[in-house]
């Protein structure tokens, strides 16, 4: 039987905080939860000896009896079954000191295996007896702990993010179903209660966390709840005149293009716009840029009739 640390264990220093403590244990129980590693036959063992080293780092008492024995362990442990251990030398017992037990066997709550023998030669248990005499006792169950949440990124389209969409997300080898409401943005992020990680020891799960990310075409940029969109249209819509359909995942609008319009001439269409997230009935404004494109497939007469236009407009 050799010396366990549970502070390598862990991977925390000596002087760390309960905080850290707890933060390191949650991480490495989630790492390797058997649940979680179905396949891995090694990690219930990891999982157990996280939880172990937990269990008496994150206890003061436990704690500062397992920093003063230290790898006196063997010493103390002898001890134990005689009575003749200095416990003063690690400030437990003496005269007038406190002394600690644990009544019963650990096994009754843990079952067989529930700790390691290292851990029942310091603490008490079946191996060797139990070594603290008193009337105090340890707590020595783990309590329970939720689980970790679980993170998860969902790209969706700008459609899907314009009218509300139901999306399956898979945690865990489950498939989730997430309902993604109207008006959301890159960057918001969803929280499904008890969703995430499961909890030990009969604790709450964790919960989901998903962090949306709208994926718009080129030719559109969305600013909150504000659309910018560019449409092309012929030169000549923007010479002679004319209509200009627009289509957004809602609505359908139709603009009218006086003749003589500038390329680049931007329109503004109040209330039109992406949905305003968590305000129902309330948009945002669409702004629409026209952007003149220039045929490359001109006849010969055509050509000749443009250049003719050009002249008579230079003399003019």
């Amino acid at each position: 039987m050799d010396y366990k640390d549970y502070y390598t264990i862990l991977g925390v220093k000596k002087t760390a905080t309960a905080d850290e403590i707890k933060k390191a244990y949650r991480k490495l129980a989630a790492k390797h939860h058997p649940d979680v590693n179905a396949d891995d036959p090694a990690a219930a063992d990891r999982f157990k000896e996280i939880g172990e080293a937990y269990e008496v780092l994150k206890d003061p008492e436990k704690r500062k009896l397992y920093d003063k024995v230290g790898k006196d362990w063997k010493k103390y442990q002898q001890a134990g079954a005689t009575g003749d251990f200095d416990f003063s030398r690690y400030g437990f017992g003496g005269n007038g000191g406190q002394q600690y037990t644990y009544q019963g066997d650990m096994g009754d709550i843990f079952g067989q295996g529930g700790f390691s023998d290292f851990f029942e030669s310091i603490f008490g248990g079946r191996q060797g007896g139990n070594p603290f005499s008193g009337a105090r006792g340890f707590r020595t169950a783990q309590s329970p702990q939720k689980g970790s949440d679980a993170k998860a990124n969902l790209p969706i389209s700008l459609e899907e993010a314009w009218l509300g969409t139901t999306k399956s997300v898979s945690i865990n080898g489950k498939n989730t179903q997430i309902k993604i409401p109207e008006g959301i943005t890159t960057g918001k992020k969803l929280r499904l209660k008890g969703r995430g990680q499961p909890g030990f020891n009969g604790g709450p799960a964790g919960d989901l966390l998903i962090s949306v990310t709208v994926n718009t075409p080129e030719n559109i940029k969305l600013e909150d709840h504000h659309v910018y969109i560019n449409i092309a249209v012929s030169m000549f819509t923007l010479i002679l005149g004319g209509k200009v359909d627009v289509k957004t995942p809602k609505n359908s609008f139709r603009l009218n293009v006086e003749q003589g319009t500038e390329n680049g001439k931007k329109f503004k269409l109040s209330g039109k716009g992406f949905p305003v997230f968590g305000k129902p009935n309330q948009f945002g404004d669409l702004f629409v840029t026209l952007q003149a494109t220039i045929p490359t497939d001109f006849s010969v007469d055509e050509l000749r009739e443009l250049k003719k236009m050009a002249e008579r407009r230079k003399l003019a």
